[in-house]
């Protein structure tokens, strides 16, 4: 019977990032690290949650958390950048090493996915979805009128940017990113995604090198609804071929 139970660490800069650990029935040694997106929490709108419970029941410990200023976190979203997500998130990696991990994976959704490639981690293999390729111009476009690259920019969802996180994101190439990545790599993309273009996941598929295999799910958006099925028996199946 899987188990479930809380975890917290202390992120570079002493703010306690809180997380959720699901642990299969037998100990494993192979972990899967999910990386939420923009905005949202460690739960994805419950995609994360039933996602964590699937990978425990197919063997592996899931760790899914909240980045700083997200959820149950510490810190002001509003002070975020791509950078500090980054180092959010390579400090919740090493956590997982600690934990007694052999073989990690990292599975990330949307902005999720721009953080994971700026951080270029050495894993054993990803699953990038709603993936992004020009972050700058995808999450402008989500604050239309309300984006104010010198001041605060507020989106639909309440959340705010201040204006720190344009500059850092714009030095970034993730196109030179994803192509230093050698890990098995699993590009999943909504053909109805109206939030990130299928063509930012196609610049990114194309630049990385082998291996990498793309799915594209018909009429998914960009949480992918209403082929959801389809997308966890596609992660699952990843991560059982590779860790």
């Amino acid at each position: 019977m899987m188990r479930e139970r809380k975890v917290a660490i202390r992120n570079a800069s002493g703010e306690r990032l809180v997380g959720l650990e699901t642990l299969p029935a037998a100990p494993s040694v192979k972990a899967v690290l999910l990386v939420h997106g923009f905005g949202v929490t460690k739960s994805e709108y419950g995609m994360f949650d039933t996602l964590a419970a699937h990978l425990a029941e197919a063997g592996f410990t899931a760790f899914r958390f909240d980045f700083s200023g997200c959820g149950e976190s510490d810190g002001d979203y509003v002070g975020t950048t791509l950078s500090k997500q980054r180092d959010d998130l390579r400090d919740m990696l090493s956590f997982v090493r600690e934990r007694g991990a052999g073989k990690v994976g990292i599975l990330a959704q949307s902005f999720g996915t721009a953080v994971t490639l700026a951080l270029s981690p050495e894993v054993d293999a990803m699953v990038l979805m709603g993936s992004i390729a020009h972050p700058k111009e995808v999450i402008a476009a989500l604050f239309g009128k309300e984006y104010h690259p010198e001041g605060v920019s507020a989106a639909r969802r309440s959340t705010r940017l201040g204006p720190r996180f344009w500059p850092d994101i714009a030095r970034l190439d993730l196109i030179a990113c994803v192509a230093r990545i050698q890990c098995p790599k699993l590009f999943i993309h909504g053909s109805a995604d109206d939030i990130v273009p299928l063509g930012e996941m196609e610049a990114l598929f194309t630049a990385a090198p082998e291996p990498k295999e793309r799915l594209i799910l018909e009429g998914a958006d960009h949480g992918l609804r209403p082929k959801r099925e389809e997308m966890y028996r596609a992660a699952e199946q990843w991560f059982t071929r590779w860790l």
